[in-house]
């Protein structure tokens, strides 16, 4: 395996995450097998998501707690970053407040480094069990769209999007986006007028979707409009899938003219020149 070109991962979960069957240290563990230096761990809170059986909760005093034992744990080791892979959609968290509103609330309950605002639903469904095959697909995507928009121009208080065409893994086929171009402008206007940055996440390579995460379009357009904070996530729910494909995702930026990408620390951009 040929070496990392960049030396962190800025998208990664352990145990806590609903969806990650392995324990925290043992996934730090694994990033210093990897030799990664900076690792943030980002794992999911989707306040009121609609998945019984993967509610993605989240314990937060025990993930505060052992976040902050490991910096003194790995001290001289790896550089850990706190983070949280907030769950963004337009529901009801409980029956007096939104997602959106317990989605500030447990953001601003902890002194993080890094937090991803994520899609994981289709307004009132999640995207994993969404049946698209019963529906006009087209007519979805661009629904889909809105709703982001709609949704970013109330919740701001996150630092990079994650996943951005998220949607391309379930939706079943893939999608010509010049119906959909404009408003992902839009989108990616309020992100960057919002000092918003967005992820190259790739995890598509471990489920085999054939396309970047974002588009490669996508990416292009948000450099073309001024955009500048970039994030590397392998989206690793286990310590083998770290820095997944990184050095693709590094030739992908060069080639987009992109010239530096960032990691985080207490919620701002540290920029650092592409090798």
């Amino acid at each position: 395996m040929s070496k990392c070109l960049i030396d962190c991962d800025f998208h990664t979960h352990t145990g806590f995450s609903d969806d990650c069957y392995v324990d925290f240290d043992q996934m730090i563990e694994g990033a210093v097998a990897a030799g990664i230096k900076t690792l943030a761990i980002t794992d999911h809170y989707d306040p009121g998501y609609p998945d019984p059986e993967f509610p993605f909760t989240l314990e937060f005093d025990d993930y505060h707690k052992t976040l902050n034992e490991a910096l003194a744990k790995y001290a001289g080791i790896i550089d850990i970053r706190k983070g949280m892979e907030i769950g963004i959609w337009g529901g009801m968290f409980n029956d007096k407040i939104t997602n959106l509103e317990e989605a500030d609330r447990a953001v601003n309950a902890f002194d993080h480094d890094f937090i991803i605002g994520s899609f994981h639903c289709m307004r009132h469904d999640d995207l994993y069990r969404y049946d698209f095959s019963k529906t006009d697909r087209s007519v979805e995507l661009e629904d889909f769209y809105k709703f982001v928009y709609e949704s970013l121009k109330t919740f701001t208080n996150f630092d990079v999007m994650g996943h951005f065409s998220i949607i391309d893994r379930y939706i079943g086929q893939i999608l010509d986006y010049a119906p959909v171009e404009d408003i992902i402008d839009e989108i990616l206007k309020l992100l960057i007028d919002n000092g918003k940055g967005i992820e190259i996440n790739t995890s598509s390579f471990k489920y085999g979707t054939g396309i970047w995460l974002p588009r490669e379009s996508i990416l292009r357009r948000y450099l073309q409009l001024g955009g500048e904070i970039l994030t590397f996530g392998s989206d690793a729910h286990e310590p083998s899938y770290y820095q997944y494909h990184f050095n693709d995702a590094v030739g992908l930026a060069q080639s987009l003219g992109f010239k530096y990408y960032c990691t985080f620390k207490k919620r701002k951009p540290e920029f650092h020149k592409l090798p």
